[in-house]
């Protein structure tokens, strides 16, 4: 068997799958009152609930499972050297998008990467599943985007006058809400806050949001496989400016406005806009 991210991502997304399918029909035989059922608080520095709890357990027993030496940055049990520990690097959000998936929303998803060193433009392999709907989105670094198997490219975005249809906001507490009014007002026709930050990311390189912000502080495990999937795709994802991408350390403690447009010029207002 081979070592290493650029030479085994077959190995590592095989194994990503599988948890992915573990988890799906976990979440599917629990009902909301014991997905919710606290457990206490995770690395992340949220109170971590029963879906999370599971979730993370099967990642990382299917992880280990591998038998490879990496090392593990996951958001209820921090960041953790397996078999010796890496490079490679393994960030896990077991379950992005807790609130709704412990209400019975199904809005909610896994998200995996595989990096070949400490940062975020470290990232190689990501894949990001819907528990919802079943939909799978993964990229290779340099390989392209896929949603559901099919490469995909970025489609949508704004009009010829700058204007944004559909604008999707993650971190949309009504206070921060109030907070942009005035900045869209004439910009953006409706906005979508789905809660969780990798599908959001997801959704809008798919064109089915025409850019995306982060209005509250992203984290490392939130959108480690999903900026990549919209990067491949043809995305232009910030952190919360493009050039401070590459640098973000692949940590818990690292907070960030996580921004995506299809155009540079939307990014930039997308950035004032977190930043306000």
């Amino acid at each position: 068997m081979t070592e290493g991210p650029e030479t085994d991502h077959d190995i590592w997304l095989a194994a990503f799958r599988r948890a992915c399918d573990r988890i799906g029909a976990a979440a599917a035989s629990m009902p909301p009152a014991e997905r919710r059922a606290p457990t206490g608080d995770g690395a992340g520095g949220d109170v971590t609930v029963m879906i999370d709890r599971v979730a993370e357990d099967i990642v990382i027993d299917e992880l280990r499972a591998l038998g490879l030496p990496f090392t593990l940055v996951s958001e209820e049990v921090g960041t953790v050297a397996i078999a010796g520990g890496g490079p490679p690097v393994v960030v896990v959000d077991p379950i992005d998008g807790s609130v709704n998936a412990k209400r019975g929303l199904p809005v909610f998803c896994t998200s995996i990467a595989l990096a070949e060193g400490p940062a975020m433009g470290d990232v190689v392999l990501g894949l990001v599943r819907d528990h919802g709907c079943g939909e799978e989105w993964t990229a290779t670094r340099g390989g392209g985007a896929r949603l559901g198997g099919r490469p995909f490219t970025a489609e949508g975005g704004a009009g010829s006058d700058g204007h944004l249809e559909l604008l999707l906001v993650e971190g949309a507490f009504p206070a921060r809400l109030a907070g942009i009014v005035e900045m869209l007002d004439g910009r953006v026709g409706r906005i979508r806050a789905l809660g969780s930050l990798a599908l959001s990311l997801c959704h809008t390189a798919a064109g089915r949001g025409d850019a995306m912000v982060c209005l509250g502080p992203g984290r490392t495990v939130d959108v480690a496989a999903a900026q990549l999937v919209a990067r491949e795709a043809g995305l232009h994802v910030g952190l919360p400016d493009a050039a401070a991408l590459p640098g973000v350390p692949l940590d818990l403690e690292t907070r960030f406005h996580v921004t995506a447009a299809h155009d540079a010029t939307t990014l930039d207002l997308l950035g004032r806009v977190a930043a306000r």
